[in-house]
């Protein structure tokens, strides 16, 4: 099978998979539900390929504008009923659809919170804008108003007097010696322009009105929006939960039986397809995106009989792990205290090492650049909790690790 054969159909599997894990809140038991059968096949470079055929067996879960949909089915045509589906024949089959699908369920929680977030955002500058609006409708409110009661007070001079006289005679006395003929034309001027004044209030009255109503809509609008986001974030980190336990129980097995859940290169294509690694800033970059720093490098306990190697990162159980540079993959391995581990070389003579990995996205002697992901974050091995054990040493083995903190920062990198 082509690469590209291979990628179209593991993107396939991918998009038709949002039934299994949308929405459910515990592992469910019986057949994994991707959108067919599942079966193992070999391409020109030995990889196991993980293809997908036959139906959908649920709702579709989509990344452009939309998250995956309730449990049940599409809202607007109500639960849907599938037909059913095949589980994955082997472990590595289903270690790399699992994969896949917290790949796909963590972009779209990430692309629902950023959504959200940008929404709040503007539904607050909205408010703000209307409740300006509605300040600035109020004075002009008071001033028409105003400019009102000064036409009226002339018209009813007016009208008691019948003509402009009677007024001009009394604004010529309360003014002094001006001359009646100058009143006249000032008090004639002074109407004029009370009624253009009158005239210009009321039309910004009305448009700063409309401008209040647009906002107050718009307000409406975006809370809508963020509520169906927040609902569809919720969804797909309900989803991305259960998957995660599962990648965890499998990546355990694939840690003990050898395999070092190493996954086929199709799955790293299609990875790139649903959520595109981000690309640094510079040669180096820092091993994952969202972290909170844990154990740090040279700390001491009862599990480090020399002191902390590395720096850990405390993420979850999937987290993309990214190289930090530019380099070659030096091994794969797993079964020991790091679980699955991997191990590059970079262009310096440095190495860096990735350890309580779920999945290994690599391969020996594959070259990699800087943020390319190279694998997922996990729980295998010596390790008390989800995280990822990073790094730095002189040499491909144990004994000549430096402070990775230190020499990221070094590098350009701030953590």
């Amino acid at each position: 099978m082509s690469a590209l054969g291979a990628l179209a159909l593991v993107v396939s599997m991918v998009l038709g998979a949002g039934a299994r894990f949308s929405g459910a809140s515990a592992v469910p038991a019986g057949p994994y539900r991707a959108d067919g059968p599942l079966a193992p096949t070999a391409d020109a470079s030995g990889d196991t390929v993980v293809q997908a055929g036959g139906p959908f067996s649920g709702p579709r879960a989509h990344l452009q504008g939309r998250g995956p949909v309730a449990p049940g089915g599409d809202p607007a045509t109500g639960p849907q009923h599938s037909a059913p589906s095949q589980a994955p024949r082997g472990p590595a089959e289903r270690l790399a659809a699992v994969s896949l699908e917290v790949i796909r369920l963590g972009e779209v929680s990430r692309r629902a919170s950023r959504s959200y977030t940008e929404g709040h955002r503007a539904a607050r500058e909205q408010l703000a804008e209307r409740d300006r609006l509605r300040t600035a409708l109020l004075r002009e409110q008071r001033l028409v108003a105003a400019l009102r009661r000064s036409a009226g007070a002339i018209a009813g001079e007016q009208y008691r007097t019948g003509n402009m006289i009677g007024y001009t005679v009394r604004q010529a006395a309360a003014e002094g010696r001006k001359s009646l003929a100058s009143v006249l034309a000032e008090a004639e001027k002074r109407e004029g322009t009370l009624a253009a004044r009158l005239r210009g209030a009321g039309r910004e009255s009305r448009e700063m009105a409309s401008d209040s109503a647009t906002a107050t809509s718009r307000i409406a609008t975006l809370t809508a929006r963020s509520a169906r986001l927040q609902e569809e974030r919720t969804y797909a980190d309900r989803g991305l939960s259960t998957a995660r336990v599962e990648l965890q129980q499998l990546a355990q097995e694939a840690s003990l039986d050898g395999s070092c859940g190493r996954l086929p290169r199709a799955v790293s294509n299609a990875a790139r397809a649903v959520a595109p690694a981000a690309a640094p800033r510079g040669r180096w970059t820092r091993p994952v995106e969202s972290y909170e720093l844990s154990a740090p490098f040279g700390g001491e306990g009862t599990r480090w009989a020399d002191g902390h190697t590395g720096q850990d990162f405390a993420v979850p159980v999937g987290t993309s792990v990214r190289a930090v540079g530019g380099g070659r993959v030096a091994s794969v391995t797993c079964g020991d205290g790091f679980g699955i581990s991997l191990v590059l070389r970079h262009r310096n003579g440095l190495y860096s090492q990735y350890a309580h990995l779920s999945a290994a996205m690599v391969r020996p002697g594959q070259r990699v650049r800087p943020g390319e992901r190279i694998g997922l974050s996990g729980n295998t091995g010596n390790s008390t909790g989800p995280h990822l054990h990073f790094e730095v040493r002189r040499t491909p083995g144990l004994g000549s690790s430096v402070d990775p903190v230190s020499w990221l920062r070094r590098h350009g990198v701030r953590l």
